[in-house]
């Protein structure tokens, strides 16, 4: 069986990546991504501003507020339409959990900090090594969120990348190798 190598090759077209920890400037409001890649199954924590999403970072105020949030739940729930990997890889979502922090529940409930979605997902493929790219369709359903900040790892070694909304794939066929 394959296994992902220790080395993540980057498309330099594609995506933009850094050394060490430092993150480029307009990346500072950017939402976070990790991804971590396994034998069978790659796992992604994506945390983001709501205001990325929504356009509003403040408690939902009406109707329209109410509606637009559970869209995006809606949306953020079906990670394969946001996070488009090659059919040949045969990858099906395991599981899909999805959250709004900061919101506050009730009108006694207090939020602390801005309003952020998380998100947890597990992705099954039936072959790895053809999971060679990753486009993100993210930008085209959230058309405010210009960039995402990715810490990608596999077999211990991590490294971060920057993808955008004009270059919006992932390349990660230098992810594959032999036992």
């Amino acid at each position: 069986m394959k296994w992902l190598s220790a080395s993540i090759g980057l498309c330099a077209v594609t995506v933009q990546a850094w050394a060490g920890d430092q993150v480029p400037a307009q990346s500072a409001v950017a939402g976070s991504l990790d991804i971590s890649f396994e034998e069978t199954q790659f796992s992604v924590s994506l945390a983001v501003p709501s205001e990325d999403i929504l356009g509003f970072d403040h408690r939902a105020a009406d109707d329209a507020d109410r509606s637009a949030i559970a869209d995006a739940i809606s949306s953020l729930s079906k990670p394969l339409t946001l996070f488009v990997v090659p059919e040949q890889a045969g990858c099906a979502t395991a599981s899909a959990n999805v959250s709004l922090t900061g919101e506050g529940l009730g009108s006694d409930a207090d939020a602390v900090g801005a309003p952020e979605f998380l998100a947890e997902y597990v992705i099954q493929c039936s072959d790895m090594a053809a999971l060679d790219m990753i486009e993100f369709a993210y930008f085209e359903r959230f058309d405010q969120v210009s960039a995402l900040d990715i810490t990608a790892s596999s077999q211990g070694v991590t490294r971060r990348v920057h993808v955008t909304s004009q270059s919006p794939v992932l390349d990660v066929s230098a992810l594959q190798g032999a036992d």
